[in-house]
């Protein structure tokens, strides 16, 4: 244990020794923080909260988790698909109490955090490569399809969409549609697909998320836009401390069964980013620096990052963090080198906090909604389903089944325990049940 809380000496001394990296990494951390701070905020919405606790999450967390984690890359913080798992829960959870659900959020961050530094002290990690990727592949893609659609509303003016009844977006009439919504919308879009997509500068590529918010809030202002803003987020850091456990009696199984998905399904989230890019990034490294200082990926060793990213987040008075797949590769593209990059868009986020939470009042929940849709688009991976069935008729059935069940359970409504019912973590665990059942068969 004591290794791991001292990994950031295998870069920290590096960075500070060459300026060429130092720079690297401050003009890589400055860029990402333009595109974490609009998106924290839309992911604190989905996760069902207020957009100061996205900010908050973006805090603490983020330099926690580059100071532990093994991933020089790796840029944690609020992510959407456990954005989604954390309303699930700490809406099950506070069943219908508003005042309870911020609590159970805080305190699933906490669970999250405590659960992850147990399976890296005891070398768990190396089970998670065990884990169908298939089951991972269909989850994801249902999930982000179940985040676009329940953004969609947004972008267009119309009144919240409950996903337990996908009809009333059928039955909504267009009189509700809210035409400078669509504008804003609109525009956005434009404004991040060029320059994310039709440019071939990287400055600009990394730019189009926090341009569409600036666009946004001066049309927000000039046009005296009515619809929903982000409102007032107060001046300041987050206070520091525990939830008291005196407010809420805890449901405890169905508390362990959410932490356990939200932990899952995060940490795979992440572990597929470091491990991609540790592949990726090794020939880089190799050419910047001896090839016995270049990072090796250590799967525990993450595990602690995020583990006490989690718990720092709790701690900030916010939800659960993992690491993100579009900031990641921002950091890469704006040549970052080391976890300093996160370190220095933590510290933007804070002094955003400090001084700069008034230029975000104006802020329409539209174009929030859109950076969501567009953030998640690439996580549906329908091609990729086909070509898996076409290749191997099992694993074509665990991905369709996973990524249908996902989608279905939650319409059935079906009360699983005290009054909860099923939503889509009950889609990943069918996915895993299959895996099983036709792993047996084939065996047999």
């Amino acid at each position: 244990m004591i290794a791991m809380l001292f990994n950031f000496r295998n870069w920290l001394p590096e960075v500070f020794s060459n300026k060429n990296f130092l720079n690297r990494d401050v003009i890589a951390g400055i860029t990402l923080a333009t595109i974490l701070i609009p998106q924290s905020m839309a992911y604190a919405m989905l996760a069902g909260v207020e957009p100061k606790y996205g900010l908050y999450a973006s805090f603490i967390p983020v330099a926690i988790a580059a100071f532990f984690g093994s991933s020089r890359y790796l840029a944690t913080g609020p992510v959407a698909m456990v954005s989604l798992l954390t309303a699930v829960a700490a809406g099950s959870l506070a069943q219908g109490q508003s005042n309870l659900y911020i609590f159970y959020a805080v305190l699933l961050a906490f669970s999250v955090g405590i659960f992850q530094i147990i399976l890296s002290l005891t070398k768990a990690g190396k089970f998670f490569d065990k884990i169908p990727k298939h089951v991972i592949i269909g989850f994801t893609s249902a999930a982000a399809l179940i985040i676009g659609a329940s953004q969609f509303h947004k972008t267009i003016g119309f009144p919240t969409i409950d996903l337990s009844n996908l009809t009333s977006l059928m039955n909504t009439e267009v009189s509700w549609m809210n035409g400078f919504a669509v504008l804003i919308s609109f525009i956005a879009v434009l404004i991040i697909y060029f320059m994310k997509n039709k440019s071939d500068n990287p400055f600009i590529n990394n730019f189009a998320v926090l341009t569409a918010v600036i666009v946004s809030i001066f049309g927000s202002i000039f046009f005296s836009y009515q619809g929903p803003i982000v409102g007032h987020i107060p001046d300041g850091l987050p206070s520091l401390g525990l939830p008291s456990l005196d407010t809420a009696s805890i449901s405890i199984p169905m508390f362990i069964i959410h932490t356990v998905i939200i932990t899952f399904v995060g940490f795979m989230e992440a572990l597929a980013i470091a491990q991609t890019l540790s592949i990726k990034m090794a020939v880089r490294e190799t050419q910047e620096l001896a090839s016995k200082s270049a990072s090796r990926f250590d799967v525990n060793q993450e595990l602690f990052g995020q583990g006490l990213a989690n718990i720092s987040s709790g701690f900030s008075g916010s939800y659960p963090v993992s690491g993100s797949f579009s900031r990641s590769s921002v950091c890469v593209v704006a040549n970052g080198f080391s976890g300093l990059t996160s370190i220095i868009t933590a510290l933007v986020v804070g002094l955003t906090l400090l001084f700069l939470t008034g230029t975000l009042f104006y802020l329409p929940h539209a174009t929030l909604g859109i950076i969501i849709i567009l953030a998640v688009i690439p996580l549906i991976e329908i091609k990729k389903m086909i070509e898996i069935f076409k290749e191997n008729v099992k694993d074509g059935i665990i991905v369709w089944g996973t990524f249908f069940s996902t989608l279905i359970f939650p319409l059935l409504q079906i009360e699983i325990y005290e009054g909860v019912t099923t939503h889509i973590w009950t889609g990943i665990i069918f996915g895993f049940i299959l895996s099983f059942i036709l792993e047996r068969l084939i065996r047999n």
